[in-house]
């Protein structure tokens, strides 16, 4: 093998701090013995190169890495460039928006293709609400997708959704957006209802879509309990200014972005966490992300929306009080018993120490593996053929 010969590379348009499920990908990779890199988007506030524990993440600068068109034909381009320097036997690709320059790398290259699709596109707002962006990458994708040797997507449904939009799609599989065992805390550390704060705590991205106005109100409903928000997105400003109009400065606490190694320390502090995507689009309706698992993983209780992954989940392991996102009302009566209902808490607490011993990265990393030495065989063999 030569020596700068990348068996799996990685690809993604965002700087890849916290991606937890290219982590865990690329991670498992390692271990297997295979050699493994990310190419990511360069920003401002990132090196241009990061060892992560032996993983070696390169970014890539683009004058437009804050958004528009611009960013991902740009991104796109170099992308490619760079890729086709590169000696790779497999491209693991994730998501639509850097699909182009890795797809047109491999057909080039005659290396293989994963299109590891972290949500539904055709279910996101910018189809809907960008008709000229959503025509050009829905065209990308159904030009593309047939390019790909592989297609990942992160459940059951997802994967029935590019069936039935695209007909022919490439042999998939669904690999669940899991935290690892050994990343979460262990059973002794992992606290009591004593031991925790009175609080709930919300993890992710502050967007449209999450119930985020109506957890702060839910919040001003009730006489005690804390709310810790963790993370960063487009309507922070606007949840700031509702903290305000509420009076809650002294009990909502917006705590930034916490490393993804970190997480667990904050999540097993509070008594619940928030998961609660309203269902305004396929994507949020089938939602499975990876905070739920986390939450799970820390053996702390949700309260979560009423869609139809989260009772799914819910049936097999009641870790969660389902909720619908549009009433503060009943978002608030779930949280009360949380903070208050030993009895209740500790069902679900146990539920979540039994799902976490299933629910968790270790049970999807053996398929991963077995699809990379599948695809890295075929790519040996065809070029022992040329």
């Amino acid at each position: 093998m030569k020596n700068d010969l990348v068996q799996i590379l990685h690809t993604t348009i965002s700087p890849c701090e916290n991606e937890r499920r290219i982590f865990n990908e690329a991670f498992s990779a390692l271990a297997a013995g295979l050699r493994t890199e990310i190419v990511a988007l360069k920003t401002p506030h990132v090196p241009e190169e990061t060892n992560l524990d032996g993983l070696i993440i390169r970014r890539i600068s683009i004058r437009f890495w804050e958004g528009g068109p611009l960013k991902f034909l740009s991104f796109n381009w170099k992308l490619f460039r760079r890729l086709l320097k590169m000696e790779v036997h497999l491209i693991h690709a994730h998501d639509l928006w850097v699909l182009p320059g890795s797809a047109m790398a491999a057909i080039i290259k005659k290396c293989r293709l994963i299109y590891d699709a972290h949500e539904f596109p055709p279910g996101l707002e910018i189809f809907s609400t960008k008709k000229t962006s959503a025509r050009v990458w829905a065209l990308a994708e159904r030009l593309l997708i047939r390019k790909a040797d592989f297609l990942i997507t992160v459940n059951d449904h997802h994967t029935g959704l590019f069936r039935e939009y695209y007909g022919n799609i490439p042999e998939s599989a669904a690999i669940m957006n899991l935290p690892s065992i050994k990343d979460g805390p262990a059973l002794q550390d992992i606290p009591r209802f004593e031991q925790r704060h009175s609080s709930v705590i919300f993890q992710g991205i502050f967007k449209n879509g999450r119930a985020l106005p109506a957890i702060i109100q839910s919040i001003s409903l009730l006489s005690t309990g804390r709310l810790d928000l963790i993370g960063h997105g487009e309507i922070e400003q606007q949840l700031r200014e509702m903290v305000e109009k509420y009076h809650l400065q002294e009990r909502i606490t917006f705590k930034g972005v916490v490393n993804w190694r970190a997480v667990f320390s904050e999540t097993k502090k509070s008594r619940a966490g928030l998961v609660l995507f309203e269902p305004t689009s396929i994507n949020y309706t089938y939602a499975a992300p990876n905070k739920f698992f986390e939450y799970v993983m820390a053996g702390t209780p949700l309260i979560a929306s009423d869609i139809p992954t989260f009772r799914e989940f819910n049936a097999r392991f009641e870790v969660a009080m389902l909720v619908k996102t549009d009433s503060p009302e009943e978002i608030a009566r779930a949280i009360e018993i949380m903070l208050t209902d030993l009895k209740r808490w500790n069902q679900y607490h146990e539920n979540c120490l039994e799902a976490r011993q299933v629910w968790n990265w270790e049970s999807q990393q053996d398929k991963l593996i077995g699809i990379y030495q599948k695809l890295l065989q075929e790519s040996i063999k065809s070029e022992n053929v040329s």
